[in-house]
């Protein structure tokens, strides 16, 4: 590299006719390109130029030992400078590398960085420090994140111009000056493109795409972050959907980037897979919404990839823009750009069904019409054939049955003539017996009768003698007979009641005792005993 001695005035001049500027000499100087023809900038070659580096003193080396043959050492500060010294004149500008960010953070503006490059293997093969000054910050850290839809972060793959710098005390490190965005996006893609290929040679790239969109929804899985902007959206709608009991939503969740993606979207996967199978749903939606580019390489997962190709029913998406897309996007049997298109489709497809049904309905009642209808016609049919069929029949029947029914009537006539000449048999049986029984009860009650008339009279005449015989037996046994027989009969003077024993004729002063012939007064003697 040539320096030149370019006068501040003239700094325009210089760079018209091709001199580049050196930040780490600090001068402008001739590129490689131009070194042929020094001719337009010939004004400002130095006068002692002679083009060639100058000699670096490394410890060890034939030179150092030829100058430092009296003091045996040299001090590190002055190695530290030497080597500062080789570096800037091997690196007298900057130049691009490819590394990958292992670490980043931000001090008093100003943005530290551990660059690494690993192998495929995951083997270190380098790592350095880089850093971003306060002054460079703000406009290369917007550019990366304009242009990529994402902050800078650990993890990405990264094309950077660097200043190599190497200082006494804090050693070797890199001071970023630009950076590409364009090869980070590339890098992603490279990968994305593998992870791509490999689905396509196992025949998963297009195996959930076999499910086409359903015909109507009834119940829905949903994953989703917890706080995305995309899933309020989503669910302004879809609660409307089950306010109308039109369709059942059930979210499971998951963080959509960072580390943590495909552990969480796997463990969202099997909670539904595990309520699939007891409760089919009629699709899995994965919404996101909104978002960085460059934050949806986490979905740009084998395994997430893997897992949805796999799936049994039909997968929807719609986690990013319109152009921005994901390897979930692809193998998802239907994509959508953005979780409101998602729901949107499904209210189509709700609305779209009720009105096919709606149109069914009336095809179908209409149609039920028809063949009532047209079967109440053939009834109606059915009924005057069978009518006059039946009169027919009936008429038949009737030719077929009157020698019958004369023949029954004649049957029967005999049958009640018959009968009825037993009957009369029996009358006659049952009369004659019953005139014998009778004729038998009147002779016994003519005897009775007689007995009767008979009995009561000789009764009669038995009572009377015996009446007799008692009134005979009365009146021989009356006082006056017995006075007659020589008995007498005392009796009160007072009130010629009979006196009849001792007791009573001493409560009297006298009595009277009655004979046959007369009576004669008595006096009680009181004393007399």
């Amino acid at each position: 590299m040539i320096l030149l001695e370019v006068p501040f005035a003239e700094k325009d001049l210089a760079k018209s006719v091709g001199a580049r500027w050196n930040p780490v000499e600090k001068k402008w100087y001739v590129p490689g390109d131009l070194e042929t023809d020094l001719t337009p900038f010939e004004r400002w070659l130095p006068q002692d130029n002679d083009n060639s580096p100058q000699q670096i003193v490394l410890p060890g080396s034939n030179s150092a030992t030829s100058s430092n043959e009296k003091e045996k050492g040299i001090p590190l500060s002055q190695l530290m400078q030497q080597v500062q010294t080789a570096i800037r004149k091997q690196f007298t500008g900057a130049v691009w590398i490819m590394a990958e960010v292992a670490n980043i953070n931000e001090r008093r503006g100003h943005w530290y960085f551990e660059l690494t490059e690993n192998t495929e293997d995951n083997i270190q093969l380098a790592s350095c420090r880089a850093m971003i000054w306060q002054s460079q910050a703000e406009r290369l850290l917007t550019k990366f994140e304009s242009e990529t839809g994402s902050k800078l972060a650990a993890g990405q793959k990264v094309l950077l111009m660097v200043e190599p710098t190497f200082h006494e005390k804090f050693g070797f490190s890199l001071v970023i000056q630009d950076i590409d965005p364009s090869f980070t996006l590339g890098e992603l893609e490279a990968s994305l493109q593998a992870v791509r290929k490999q689905l396509i040679t196992e025949k998963l790239y297009d195996k959930n795409k076999f499910y086409s969109m359903p015909k109507d929804f009834y119940r829905v899985a949903v994953i989703a972050p917890p706080s995305a902007a995309g899933l309020g959206d989503f669910r302004a709608d879809a609660d409307l959907l089950v306010k109308s009991k039109l369709c059942e939503f059930k979210y499971f969740y998951s963080t959509f980037q960072g580390d943590n993606v495909e552990k969480e979207m796997l463990g969202a996967f099997d909670a539904f897979l595990a309520l699939h199978q007891s409760n089919h749903f009629d699709a899995l939606i994965i919404i996101r919404g909104g978002g960085a580019k460059l934050d949806l390489q986490y979905l740009n997962n084998y395994e997430l990839a893997k897992a949805v190709a796999n799936m049994e029913l039909p997968v929807l998406t719609g986690i990013g823009h319109e152009r921005d897309n994901t390897l979930l996007d692809e193998v998802s049997a239907v994509r959508f750009d953005t979780p409101s298109k998602v729901i949107a489709a499904l209210q189509r497809t709700i609305f779209t069904a009720a009105q096919t049904a709606k149109q069914n309905w009336l095809f179908i009642e209409k149609a039920s019409q028809l063949f009532v209808q047209r079967q109440k016609q053939q009834l109606n049919e059915m009924e005057s054939r069978i009518q006059t069929k039946s009169l027919q029949l009936l008429h038949l029947n009737k030719q077929n049955l009157t020698p019958l029914i004369m023949h029954i009537q004649q049957q029967s006539m005999r049958t009640l003539n018959q009968q009825q000449h037993l009957l009369e048999q029996c009358v006659d049986a049952i009369f004659h017996q019953a005139s014998n029984q009778v004729q038998l009860q009147k002779q016994a009650l003519s005897q009775y009768r007689e007995v009767l008339n008979n009995r009561p009279v000789k009764i009669l005449d038995s009572a009377k003698q015996t009446t007799q015989q008692l009134i005979a037996f009365i009146l021989s046994s009356g006082p006056k007979t017995q006075l007659n027989r020589g008995f007498a009969m005392a009796k009160s003077k007072t009130d010629h009641k009979p006196i009849t024993t001792k007791k009573q004729a001493l409560t009297q002063d006298a009595f009277e005792v009655q004979f046959s012939d007369g009576s004669v007064d008595v006096t009680v003697l009181k004393d007399v005993k």
